[in-house]
């Protein structure tokens, strides 16, 4: 075992940490690296350089961290299976893939770990996980391409994923928040409209996207999409809180889109939240093999593993390669 771990001196959590590159060579000693990276080029030189002799490669964050990584390696080496295994260390905002691969404990926790399995020579037991690949083109005419976990193209999920990171803390307080904000707003819009502020949380997550969608060859029939989402794997976050529920088994993808009325979704979003499923005659909420998302009017602004991309004009979502994670227990 030989570790790579990556550190991001730019993520809010370590600009209060500026030893926190220093903190963990301590505790990885002579079994790994740890490299910082500022940039998206940092990042790209440094997996380049470890790529030869990293056996398990460590995000020091969340979701947003895990991702940058798979999809740089893909840059690197063509072939999934010679890929290393990848290491998600909760510590970033959104932890949900981590917790998918029941990695355990604080990040600190998590390399200790590490380093000891590697001191004796006794990788971690490994998980495969699904992924989601996204190819598409930009409002320039630019190819796009992301390997991810979870797509929000647009509508509620994409819209709360926004009201979600405007919170200082990330969890089940900050769903909550989301939720009891948008409820109230849409509320007062009901009860007492001239009290009602423009912007608000409900005006916000209730406006539709749009975009022409086709599922495994049908279209959906509406041009607006109050759910646009896309998962390879169940993912809880906050807590309870469940997103693509019908992609739990291996190699099932969960594809939602269409229209529904807020009141509708007022009703229904607690149990959704919980169950990752929300009912309505203009939804498709279906397993399926290919889903092709064009903007009608604005370009799409795709939330994907927690990080925000502008511009994209089309997407295609198709099953990815699979990638391996350790389950690690931190002490």
């Amino acid at each position: 075992m030989y570790l790579g771990i990556i550190v991001n001196p730019q993520a809010r959590r370590n600009r209060a940490a500026p030893d926190r590159a220093a903190d963990l060579r301590r505790i990885v000693g002579p079994w790994g690296e740890v490299h910082e990276t500022a940039s998206v080029e940092d990042l790209r030189r440094t997996i380049k350089e470890l790529n030869p002799r990293t056996t398990h490669l460590v995000g020091d964050g969340g979701d947003g961290a895990l991702h940058w990584l798979i999809n740089e390696i893909e840059q690197c080496i063509a072939d999934p299976d010679r890929w290393p295994t990848f290491v998600p260390s909760n510590g970033g905002s959104v932890n949900a893939v981590a917790r998918k691969a029941r990695v355990r404990g604080r990040a600190d926790g998590i390399i200790r770990a590490l380093a000891t399995a590697a001191e004796a020579d006794r990788p971690p037991p490994e998980v495969r996980l699904d992924t989601l690949e996204l190819d598409g083109e930009t409002e320039d005419g630019a190819a796009f391409h992301r390997l991810c976990f979870g797509l929000a193209a647009g509508g509620v999920g994409n819209r709360f994923y926004e009201r979600y990171y405007d919170s200082p803390d990330h969890g089940r307080l900050a769903v909550a928040r989301v939720i009891a904000r948008s409820f109230g707003d849409y509320l007062t819009s009901k009860v007492a409209p001239s009290r009602v502020k423009t912007p608000n949380y409900a005006s916000v997550l209730f406006t539709p996207t749009r975009a022409r969608v086709v599922i495994d060859g049908e279209e959906v029939p509406t041009r607006t999409h109050r759910l646009l989402h896309a998962g390879a794997i169940d993912l809880r976050i906050g807590g309870p809180f469940r997103l693509f529920p019908k992609a739990a088994q291996p190699g099932a993808l969960h594809f939602q889109a269409g229209e529904v009325r807020p009141s509708k979704i007022v009703a229904q979003l607690p149990a959704a939240l919980t169950n990752g499923t929300m009912r309505g005659e203009g939804i498709r909420d279906v397993n399926g093999r290919e889903m092709i998302i064009e903007a009608d009017g604005e370009p799409l602004s795709p939330i994907i593993d927690g990080e925000r991309f502008v511009g994209v004009t089309r997407l295609v979502a198709r099953a990815g390669p699979r990638i391996r994670v350790a389950q690690v227990a931190g002490r």
